[in-house]
């Protein structure tokens, strides 16, 4: 029985945020178009992966239905043993769109379905995936749906972890288009905390029961807060 462990590295509130070291240049030498796709594969083992969705529906008027298909092509990856087995899709809508399907709040149900907040949640157990919903009232003019697709992938420099994010405009027939990949927001859950925001003050227990504040670390060290997602 495989735990799956999620990772979520915040600053706190009074340091400054972690900034990405800009990735180093080839001199002209070494910058021919021949040489620009595997230096970007060297950087990121899953730059060759890519997803993408289609927006399917006949009208857009309230009442009407309408399907989300999403592919995945992996390339050269598979998916690992990483303690996920399948990619998470995980879907932000406006008002709105109304995703078919039951929604699971209660944290018994949640539990026997491994943590998965369905309809807006889900494992990409199969491809290409399709979501259906319905269109609660006509969108408005450039409303758009979030995807995430986050899991861990195989690859030949070993597992990597894929994320993705995508906007889906609520036009028939649209094709979504990449996102910013530092936000996250999909659900309900408008408390979410995303890359490069700072995190509120809290304390939290330890496995052995005692606790730890984050506010002995302020200004001095990195946080990683691990937390068991489910089992699979």
């Amino acid at each position: 029985m495989l735990l799956t462990t999620l990772c979520l590295l915040a600053t706190t509130p009074h340091a400054p945020p972690v900034r990405p070291v800009s990735p180093v240049r080839p001199g002209p030498a070494a910058a021919s178009q021949e040489t620009r796709p595997a230096l970007a594969s060297q950087r990121d083992p899953l730059a060759a992966v890519r997803v993408s969705a289609t927006l399917k529906a006949e009208s857009t008027a309230a009442g009407a239905s309408g399907r989300i298909v999403i592919e995945l092509d992996a390339g050269p990856a598979s998916t690992s043993e990483a303690g996920i087995p399948a990619p998470i899709l995980q879907l932000d809508v406006p008002p709105s769109v109304k995703l078919d399907g039951r929604e699971i709040t209660d944290l018994k149900e949640l539990a026997r379905n491994e943590f998965l907040q369905e309809p807006y949640e889900r494992l990409l157990k199969e491809l290409p995936a399709e979501v259906t919903f319905t269109f609660a009232s006509a969108p408005a003019a450039g409303e758009t749906i979030g995807i995430n697709v986050v899991g861990y992938l195989k690859t030949e420099a070993g597992d990597a972890f894929l994320r993705r994010r995508l906007e889906l405009p609520l036009t028939p027939g649209a094709e979504a288009r990449a996102a910013e990949a530092t936000t996250s927001t999909w659900g309900k859950d408008e408390a979410l905390l995303n890359i490069g925001q700072r995190a509120a003050l809290f304390d939290l227990p330890r496995a052995d029961g005692s606790r730890v504040a984050l506010e002995q670390f302020l200004g001095s060290k990195n946080v990683i807060i691990t937390t068991y997602r489910a089992h699979w």
